[in-house]
């Protein structure tokens, strides 16, 4: 006499993928996908960051650097309300260096031409003494 097969064992499975198998994958896919944007966008923001404190201290050393050289090639100081003045002679001709603060500002004018050195924070807006470099043609 022949076994019988039972119910379970006779029944062929069918080939795919369940409904419960569909919405697990989308769930992960979708946490992971949350994750990879969290991640991201944290990075951008920190990049930012950088590149806007490295760009503070590019600018910060311009102005230390140029100051610093003025104050050598200055042959008297003479002060003024505003600012300083620096009698220089770089060239063999005579002139004077004007360092004028107005607000947030630093002015440095040579011989019509002029930068602005701005006291700003690139990172937190109500946070002073930080430097921006802008040139001024006449």
């Amino acid at each position: 006499m022949k076994a019988e097969k039972s119910d379970t064992q006779s029944r062929e499975y069918a080939k795919g993928v369940t409904m419960v198998e569909v919405v697990l994958g989308i769930c992960i896919t979708v946490i992971l996908a949350g994750v990879v944007y969290y991640v991201f966008s944290r990075q951008m923001s920190q990049a930012t960051n950088d590149d806007k404190s490295s760009s503070y201290y590019l600018n910060l050393g311009t102005f230390v650097e140029t100051l610093n050289n003025d104050l050598a090639m200055a042959s008297a100081v003479q002060p003024a309300s505003d600012g300083v003045s620096l009698l220089v002679n770089p060239d063999g001709n005579p002139g004077s260096i004007t360092y004028t603060l107005k607000g947030n500002t630093i002015k440095r004018s040579f011989r019509g031409t002029g930068r602005t050195f701005g006291f700003t924070n690139p990172n937190r807006k109500a946070s002073p003494l930080i430097f921006r470099i802008e040139e001024v043609q006449p």
